[in-house]
C-alpha cells in the first residue's frame, strides 16, 4: 500500500465552480518518506502519546492609496491576508505547519510593492503555493508558508525537513550575510519570515553555543537547480554573540562572519561575506547601532546601519539589470544599490500609542524613501498602523519604451495606508 503524507492542494476545474480536485504533489513524497524512515527506525512507537495540534492565526486587512507614477496608475489597493498555524507531535516527531492567503483587489493595474502584494517564497523547491485568481484587478495567492517534520535525537540535537524558518541574520535591516530569504527594509508588515525548503540539523553544543547545518535546493531561472550546503558554528564569547558559516551557496564556495554585543548602552551588530561568483569574489557587509533610551518617561529607540552590497548597482544606470539579476530573482537583496544606509526611530508616546520614522538612504545617488508610522494598540492582540511612503530625489525619464531610473528611490509615488492585524 503506498502512503502519501502532509500535501495536497484544491483546485477549481475551469469548468465551473463545484467539481473540487485534490492532488498530491509529488514533491512532497520527499517528507513522507522521511517520516516512514523515523517510523521505520522506531522512534515512533507511542503513538498513544500523539498530541492534538492547536490552531493559531494572524488576519491582516490593509487599504492603501498612491498617487500616479511612471511604475504605475493612481489608485487604490485592499488586501486581505489570513494566514492559520498549527504544532503538533506524534511521538517524538513534531509538526509545524502555516497556511497563508492573500487577497488583493485593486483599482486599474496600481501596484504598490512592499508588503502589500502576495508572493510567492523566494526559489521554492517544494511545490506548496500557488494562484487561485490572477486577474487585472483581483489577485488570490495562497500557500504553505511552513511545512515541516523535526525529530529531537537525544537532548542536544534536532533534525527538520521542510518548509521551514532559517535566519542568519545578526544586523536588523540590512542582512547581507544572512544566505536565507531577507526582509525588504521598509516592508510594514515583518511579522513572519518567509519559509526555506531544506534539511537542517542543529546540534546544541553549550549555553549559546551550537552547530547548525543546513542543505537546500532551489531552482535556477531558466531550468535546474542550485544546491546549498552550509555549517554555521555560533558561540559566546565575552559577552559577544560570534558566528561564522562557510560551504557552497547555489553551487559556489562563500563564508561569512557576524558578531553581536555592546558598549555600554550602545547595541553593536556586524556581519560581512565573501561569494565567489562567475566575475570573481563578491563582497557583502552590513554594520548597525542602536540604542534604547528614555525621553519624557517613554522609550526611544534609534536604530543606524551601513550596507556595502557588491551585488548591487554601482549607479542608477545598473538598477534595471540588477533588478533583472540573479541575486535579486532568489531574494537575495534587499535593495538594489551598493551603498545604503537606513536610519529608524520609535518612539512610545503613550502606553498603547507609538510612532515611528524610518529613512533608507542609497549612498550612490543620494535618494531616499521616507516612511513615517503611528501604531495604535486597540487590544493585547489587536492593532491600528497608519503609515506611508514618499521617494526624494531625481525621477525617472519616460523617454523611450521603458522608464530610465535617476535614482533608486526618487520614482517612488506618494502611498498613505492604514492596516488592521489581529493575533488569534
Amino acid at each position: 500500500m503506498t502512503v502519501r503524507l502532509f500535501a495536497c492542494r484544491l483546485r477549481r476545474r475551469v469548468s465551473g465552480w463545484i467539481p473540487l480536485r485534490w492532488e498530491f504533489w509529488p514533491e512532497c513524497r520527499v517528507l513522507g518518506h522521511l517520516a516512514l524512515v523515523a517510523l521505520a527506525a522506531g522512534l515512533v512507537p507511542q503513538v498513544a502519546s500523539a498530541q492534538l495540534p492547536a490552531v493559531s492565526g494572524y488576519y491582516l486587512h490593509a487599504a492603501a492609496a498612491s498617487e500616479s507614477s511612471v511604475l504605475g496608475p493612481s489608485g487604490v489597493l485592499d488586501v486581505q491576508r489570513l494566514r492559520l498555524m498549527s504544532r503538533g507531535s506524534l511521538g517524538p516527531v513534531r509538526l509545524d505547519a502555516a497556511w497563508e492567503t492573500t487577497l488583493t483587489l485593486r483599482s486599474d493595474e496600481v501596484a504598490l510593492g512592499r508588503g502589500f502584494e502576495g508572493a510567492e517564497p523566494a526559489a521554492p523547491w517544494l511545490n506548496l503555493q500557488g494562484s487561485l485568481m490572477d486577474r487585472r484587478r483581483v489577485g488570490w495567492f495562497q500557500g504553505l508558508d511552513r511545512f515541516s517534520a523535526s525529530v529531537d535525537l537525544g537532548q542536544r540535537a534536532r533534525i527538520t525537513a521542510g518548509r521551514q524558518t532559517v535566519s542568519w541574520a545578526t544586523t536588523l535591516y540590512f542582512t547581507p550575510a544572512d544566505p536565507f530569504v531577507p526582509f525588504d527594509p521598509a516592508d510594514p508588515f515583518r511579522e513572519y519570515r518567509a519559509g526555506v525548503d531544506a534539511l537542517r540539523a542543529v546540534v546544541f553544543t553549550g549555553p549559546f553555543s551550537e552547530v547548525d547545518v543546513v542543505v537546500r535546493p532551489a531552482p535556477v531561472p531558466g531550468g535546474g537547480e542550485s544546491w546549498t550546503a552550509l555549517v554555521r558554528r555560533q558561540q559566546l564569547l565575552a559577552g559577544w554573540e560570534v558566528s561564522a558559516w562557510g560551504g557552497l551557496l547555489h553551487d559556489r564556495a562563500a563564508l561569512a562572519v557576524a558578531s553581536a554585543g555592546s558598549l555600554g548602552e550602545v547595541g553593536l551588530r556586524a556581519e560581512g561575506s565573501l561569494r565567489r561568483t562567475a566575475e570573481g569574489m563578491v563582497i557583502r557587509a552590513a554594520f548597525g547601532v542602536d540604542r534604547l533610551m528614555e525621553v519624557l518617561e517613554r522609550d526611544l529607540r534609534v536604530v543606524a546601519e551601513i550596507q556595502r552590497d557588491e551585488f548591487g548597482a554601482a549607479g542608477p544606470r545598473e538598477l534595471a539589470e540588477v533588478a533583472l539579476s540573479q541575486p535579486a530573482s532568489r531574494g537575495e537583496l534587499s535593495v538594489l544599490g551598493r551603498d545604503a544606509a537606513i536610519l529608524n526611530v520609535s518612539w512610545q508616546i503613550h502606553p498603547l500609542i507609538s510612532t515611528s520614522f524610518l529613512s533608507l538612504v542609497s549612498l550612490g545617488d543620494g535618494s531616499a524613501l521616507l516612511s513615517p508610522g503611528l501604531t495604535w494598540s486597540l487590544a493585547d492582540e489587536v492593532s491600528l498602523r497608519l503609515g506611508g511612503y514618499a521617494g526624494l530625489g531625481p525621477g525617472a525619464r519616460t523617454e523611450g519604451p521603458s522608464p530610465a531610473f535617476r535614482s533608486e528611490h526618487g520614482a517612488t509615488p506618494l502611498i498613505g495606508f492604514v492596516a488592521l492585524s489581529v493575533f488569534f
